[in-house]
């Protein structure tokens, strides 16, 4: 008889609920019996045990697996889980617009939200670092760079609620990272990889230190690391460069129903899709407004001229591309290309320190303290332009008018300008202006943390009873830096004469008297002294027409700053034990109290005022006050010979939240382990769970910005909705004629958004059946099935542009609530400015139902059916792991009464799966990972087979599946030193054809090497 260590029973029955680790296996599958041992608190209860018997979903991820795979941020180590979504990452599309979460990396279960999943060290909550503001995460999300490579020990992925147990948030699930501790010795470790063909790379240096103290009553361990990760740019990602995007065709591209009508829903992929409403250089018209697919802004010969994009001031012919059915948007020319600007994955800097003590300071008495100090330097540079100027937009943004008099004209451009006016006059332009330096976003991110704890035991009820006592303190800071350009100095720059002082050409700022009186300010801490613009004197001419000068650039742009602060405050007491013994065990229980303070504080730079706008900063904090109950109850064991039972046993756990802000709660959970036989298990859990609105969805300033839509009464999205004909009606009811084309959809608007303080908790309710088999007659097989459904109500969402809209027309109640939150000029285009008000609401449902089905076997060579005997003398132990997820539904309603059901669609497909081979030889350890995405449609409320075309104009409705595979090796080349190599992406497979058509992306091929040595 062998005994098992503790980590091994996790891993094994972790493993038999459809857990997949990289080690353990074997040594699991092969023992017959279990001694006592340690009883430690695991995943999913405060109850501590000698077994880890989950009745959720849960799977176990082990340092060895990490360290082989070579990952180097916490968040990967889970990705590879189906079920497991990226919230955050350094590659999130749009994450360039997220100017307080660069860099940042969150995990989010299931799909649901990265807000919904409870991420725990060592079991206990850690303050949050991601900042809402610039388009960031909502919620108290833990940012993974924040977790120690080198002292992860194991990961616990529990799906399906937890808040009984851990408080609110945990609806989706928990991932908890448990730590090493009692470590002695001294580690390296270093990480070098290639990203494709891009030429960046990422780079990471591990150190971990430990050593006992006090003659062996405590031990202390450092873990220091450094992570570096290059930008990359779009356009050196192969499958980004030619960007791809879908319009109404015109002419020929156009393929007729079958009774030979046009479907106005119809649209067509193309490459490099450009908006001829502005260019780089400077699109001229000589009209206010340039819509080059329509033919506006055309000179009287039909011709379109831009300035040269070499900076010269010359006019060159613009090239309107080759036009779409889209008012804006042509495939090809000279018009804006927005790809052209961006990144596909921002850059940064990582620096960890963790230090863990503890300490015996009498007998069951312990004293235990867990720091971190860490830093993130992130940035994205060249997002966008600095200043747009066209006709489609409005106010300081619009197009500029120009008399053919300026003096910056070149004379060949007056010459040209002047043949079409018929002598001086103006003309207009319309410009992105690049020219005016690369606009950069950088922030620095500080997190620090310090927990200390009591804990210690004592006999209570002829029982050893556990307790523990904790203090931790979290704060973060997210400092933001960027730059814009002030629209004051901006004019006044371009605004420009012959100063009649030194005869030379200046900004009439500079020299006319009382040219900036009604600029000048109070309040804000202005003294009406200074202007905007400076002193007289420190205004550089703008040239609007070519080659920016640097003291130009300097004087137009200011810097921004901004500053999100986070902290967080936990005392926790949690006292567990057995109460007394029933024939089948003990009867154990856990309770205890905590008090939580989160607090939010977003801060501006105090530029507003350049814009016209007061001071955004804003805080505030709640408070949260639980206490909470866990009970364990077996009721049949297995020595107790009752036929057809082996064991069965029932937990249940509850706690009462009381938040300062958004009220009481109480939240519960019941769940059931039953074995028919000792090979055989059947759990099912139930439970009532919430989610407490953030600190940031709370208290977040109310800020301008702008939003693009769809405009729902536009004539291409009438039809469309959960009830086309309600839209139809209720457009039609305000007047909107049914040819109606908005701008909204390619031109932003601007309007503002912002917390709301009146938000209440989120309400959700989880089940899980679970079937789990390990034969005894098939040692190393094992097999799984769960099945998760969650129901979520008054779900916290931030209402956009396009979410109000929709609200509005699609409702059978019109006009509604939702219809005040925008505005509609006489034309019943949405104005250019101060178009919505929106931000957060308890509004939303959401429901969610999946079956996970995980399979695995693992043996010696040897020992396997059938080939076995042919390989009786080939040593080495192989194993095969497939995971898989089905997933059954995933609606989400932001009003209550437009269910959209996304399950199915080419985003969020039916399957999702991953299979693994490992084989293991001694010092050497071999393994390939493949993943696979299941097809989907193209969309899922498409009622027309001809609503889209591919590059080629053929119709098509669903996308294809997609498999990829690594592949890799570790060599223990002594007991001290390991390499390891690795290759992501083996087959350099790049997203074609129709998986571009969805703007699919991936980087090639890419290569890693490792190398870990212990001292």
């Amino acid at each position: 008889m062998k005994k098992l260590n503790l980590l091994a029973i996790s891993i094994k029955t972790a493993l038999f609920a459809g857990a997949f680790t990289a080690s353990g296996f074997a040594t699991a599958a092969e023992e017959d019996s279990v001694e006592q041992v340690e009883r430690i608190e695991v995943t999913g209860s405060r109850i501590t045990r000698a077994e880890l018997e989950p009745t959720q979903p849960i799977t176990v991820v082990d340092a060895d697996f990490i360290k082989n795979r070579g990952f180097t941020n916490a968040a990967d180590a889970v990705l590879d889980i189906p079920g497991v979504a990226r919230g955050l990452t350094p590659t999130t599309a749009g994450e360039e617009g997220n100017s307080q979460a660069l860099g940042q990396r969150t995990i989010n279960l299931y799909g649901l939200g990265s807000q919904r999943t409870l991420t725990l060290i060592n079991g206990s909550r850690f303050v949050s670092s991601v900042s809402p503001l610039g388009g960031g995460a909502s919620g108290l999300q833990v940012d993974t760079n924040n977790i120690p490579m080198a002292l992860i020990d194991r990961v616990d992925v529990v799906k399906a609620g937890g808040a009984a147990i851990y408080g609110a948030d945990a609806v989706a699930g928990v991932v908890n990272y448990i730590l090493k501790k009692d470590y002695e010795g001294a580690e390296f470790a270093a990480d070098y990889k290639t990203v494709g063909d891009t030429g960046a790379d990422e780079k990471s240096v591990r150190a971990l230190f430990g050593a006992n103290i006090g003659q062996g009553k405590g031990n202390v361990v450092f873990a220091l690391e450094y992570n570096e990760t290059d930008t990359i740019k779009t356009k050196d990602v192969a499958s980004l460069a030619d960007s791809v995007s879908s319009y109404t065709p015109v002419g020929d591209d156009v393929v007729l129903n079958p009774d030979g009508t046009q479907n106005k829903g119809q649209v067509k992929a193309i490459r490099n899709g450009r908006a001829g409403i502005l260019s780089f250089s400077g699109l001229v018209s000589p009209g206010p407004l340039a819509i080059t697919n329509r033919g506006l802004g055309a000179w009287n010969d039909g011709q379109f001229w831009q300035f040269d994009p070499a900076g010269n001031g010359g006019l060159v012919n613009y090239n309107p591309g080759n036009p779409t059915g889209n008012a804006v948007w042509a495939s090809g020319g000279d018009g804006l290309d927005l790809a052209a600007t961006t990144n596909a994955q921002v850059g940064s800097e990582r620096y960890n320190l963790t230090a863990i003590t503890n300490y015996e300071l009498a007998e069951n008495l312990n004293l235990n303290i867990t720091a971190f100090s860490n830093r993130s330097d992130s940035s994205f540079s060249g997002y966008q332009a600095s200043k747009y100027s066209s006709g489609a937009f409005g106010d300081t943004s619009a197009a500029l008018k120009f008399n053919t008099s300026h003096p910056y004209l070149t004379q060949s451009s007056r010459d040209i300008l002047e043949g079409y006016l018929g002598g001086q006059g103006d003309f207009y332009l319309h410009k992105g202006w690049v020219n005016l330096g690369v606009r950069e976003i950088i922030n620095e991110a500080v997190t620090n943390s310090i927990k200390v704890g009591l804990d210690g035991s004592f006999e209570l009820l002829n029982d050893e009873w556990t307790w523990n006592v904790s203090y931790q303190k979290g704060a973060s800071s997210v400092y933001n830096k960027g730059s814009s350009v002030s629209d004051h100095r901006f004019f006044a720059a371009m605004d420009v004469g012959i100063n009649p002082n030194t005869n030379q050409l200046d900004c009439k700022f500079n020299y006319e008297p009382n040219y900036d009186d009604n600029l000048k300010a109070n309040g804000f801490g202005l003294k009406g002294i200074e202007s905007v613009l400076g002193k007289p004197g420190s205004c550089s001419p703008l040239n609007p027409f070519g080659d920016a000068s640097e003291a130009a650039i300097s004087y137009v742009n200011y810097n921004t700053t901004g500053k999100t602060k986070i902290e967080q405050d936990v005392f926790q007491a949690v006292m567990s034990g057995s109460l007394f013994e029933l024939p089948a065990g003990n009867f154990e229980t856990a309770f205890g109290y905590e008090r939580r303070t989160e607090f939010g504080g977003y801060y501006s730079g105090g530029t507003g005022v350049l814009t016209g706008n007061a001071d955004s900063s804003t805080e505030g904090e709640y408070v949260t006050e639980d206490v909470f109950a866990e009970i364990y109850l077996p009721i049949i064991s297995s020595d107790m010979n009752i036929p057809l039972v082996n064991s069965l046993s029932l937990e249940a756990s509850f706690r009462q939240i009381d938040n300062s802000r958004s009220g009481k709660d109480d939240v519960w959970a019941v769940g059931v382990n039953f074995r028919p036989t000792d090979d055989l298990v059947i759990k099912a859990n139930v439970s009532e769970t919430v989610r407490a609105p953030s600190v940031s969805e709370l208290f977040q300033p109310v800020l301008e910005g702008t939003s693009f839509a769809s405009d729902p009464c536009d004539q291409k999205h009438i039809g469309k909705g959960p009830s086309p004909d309600v839209r139809k009606a209720n457009c039609a009811a305000q007047g909107i004629p049914g040819d109606f084309v908005g701008l909204a959809e390619n031109a932003s608007r601007s309007g503002f958004s912002g917390g709301n303080d009146l938000l209440k908790n989120e309400q959700a309710k989880t089940s899980n059946v679970g079937i789990l088999y390990s034969p005894n007659w098939a040692k190393g097989l094992y097999l799984s099935v769960d099945w998760v459904k969650i129901d979520i109500s008054d779900a916290i969402v931030s209402f956009e542009l396009q979410d109000v809209m929709e609200a509005c027309y699609d409702s059978t109640e019109f006009p509604n609530k939702f219809c005040s939150n925008f505005s509609r000029e006489a034309n019943f285009q949405l104005p250019a400015n101060d178009a919505y008000r929106v931000g957060y609401v308890n509004a939303a449902l959401r429901q969610f139902e999946a079956y996970e089905y995980s399979a695995q076997y693992v043996n010696e060579l040897r020992n396997y059916p059938l080939a076995g005997s042919l390989l009786t003398d080939v040593p080495g132990e192989l194993s095969f792991t497939l995971r898989a997820m089905n997933q059954k539904k995933n609606a989400t309603s932001n009003t209550g009464f437009d269910f959209t059901d996304t399950t199915g669609q080419f985003n969020n497909p039916d399957w999702r799966s991953d299979f693994s081979i490992r084989y293991s030889l001694d010092d050497l350890h071999v393994f390939t990972d493949f993943d696979y995405q299941g097809r989907g449609v193209r969309n899922i409320d498409s009622k027309n087979d001809n609503d889209y075309l591919d590059l080629d104009g053929n119709p098509y409705s669903e996308i294809p599946s997609y498999t990829t595979f690594n592949m890799g090796a570790v060599y223990d080349l002594t007991d001290s030193i390991s390499l390891r190599a690795k290759i992501d992406n083996v087959s350099d497979w790049q997203p074609k054809g129709l998986h571009r058509v969805v703007n699919r992306w991936m980087f090639g091929r890419s290569y890693s090497l490792g190398i870990t040595v212990k001292l």
